[in-house]
């Protein structure tokens, strides 16, 4: 009786694999890597602006590039693997032949450099964004461009990022609940774990696959508001919170970027750096995005902690995250 399956069954396997020899692989690489197909001429031109326009650094525990840009010339061998990566850009003008067989020349606006997205082109989950040059002045025209392709890469890799924090699903209701019982608002996933001591809120996300990822969120509030809000003032708050089933941290100031911020009902700001353990302990450390609001309203002074641990990986998609979760935080109304 086996015989007779299995005799049955690797036909219509194969039947089903002849089917879907044409599908196209799955895409690969990094979300922030981009591949740039252009001729090495032209590349030799305007490489390094590229990558100073498409490649700018944020701090985290270092300076850290938000992209990873490589060149590849058409026809070389490395083309046929990179050409499944995500984020491809595609550089050259409709006489060269990677541009003009990747468009419909009667869809492609007049003007130049003309800027035109295709999806899925040599693999599933991919996009291509097409930059077409004039024949003359190609190189001018790439640096005209710049300022909306990173403006594009940086908006398309945010949304990447958002979306795959709330895989698990936004918490709505909870953000309802701490509006009534706690007095602020903030939007979480639902995968973050949640712990309340007094007033000392804590909200984790410590599960990864693999490598470790630690990405925590703590609000605890003050009674009053301050007639001036300092970056010194809000790190020694940061020094001195209890971290219920966490390591002690110890707060850099060797660089901190500060600015001013404004939320629903209230005012602060925001200061970033980076958190080291202390001497003699296993050495670790990561970034922070601290917020200091103040809620006139109620009456109450904010501490908003953000910090990171993920070891040996970019940052920026996390940073990105955490920095989404802070922007859903909202002032309460009046304190009961």
């Amino acid at each position: 009786m086996r015989m007779k399956i299995v005799a049955v069954a690797i036909p219509f396997v194969l039947s089903l694999l002849a089917g879907c020899s044409d599908v196209a692989p799955s895409a690969w690489g990094n979300a922030n890597s981009v591949i740039v197909l252009a001729s090495d001429s032209l590349w030799a031109e305007v490489g390094d602006t590229v990558h100073a326009a498409l490649e700018p650094r944020i701090f985290t525990v270092r300076d850290e590039r938000t992209f990873e840009v490589t060149h590849v010339a058409p026809g070389a061998p490395a083309w046929n693997d990179l050409k499944r990566f995500k984020q491809i850009l595609v550089l050259g003008s409709l006489a060269d032949p990677w541009v003009a067989e990747l468009l419909d020349r009667e869809a492609v606006p007049a003007s130049r450099p003309a800027v035109v997205e295709r999806k899925d082109v040599w693999a599933r989950g991919q996009t291509v964004t097409v930059v077409v040059l004039p024949e003359q002045g190609a190189a001018e025209a790439v640096v005209q461009v710049l300022p909306e392709l990173h403006e594009l890469l940086d908006s398309r890799f945010r949304q990447y990022a958002i979306q795959r924090m709330f895989t698990s699903g936004a918490a709505e209701g909870f953000r309802d609940t701490l509006r009534a019982t706690a007095g602020f608002g903030l939007l979480l996933p639902n995968v973050y774990r949640r712990t309340v001591a007094d007033s000392l809120y804590i909200f984790r996300n410590d599960q990864a696959l693999g490598e470790q990822l630690d990405r925590t969120v703590l609000v605890t509030w003050r009674s009053g508001t301050p007639d001036t809000l300092t970056a010194e003032a809000l790190l020694e708050w940061r020094d001195a919170l209890e971290r219920p089933d966490m390591g002690e941290q110890v707060t850099r100031r060797e660089r901190l970027e500060v600015e001013r911020i404004e939320v629903p009902g209230g005012y602060g700001i925001q200061v970033r750096g980076a958190w080291s353990t202390p001497p003699g302990e296993f050495p670790a450390g990561g970034p922070f995005v601290d917020r200091m609001i103040v809620c006139p309203e109620q009456n109450r002074t904010y501490l908003i902690d953000a910090w990171l641990y993920v070891p040996r990986k970019g940052k920026y998609e996390y940073i990105i995250q955490l920095e989404t979760i802070l922007d859903s935080f909202e002032c309460g109304g009046p304190a009961s």
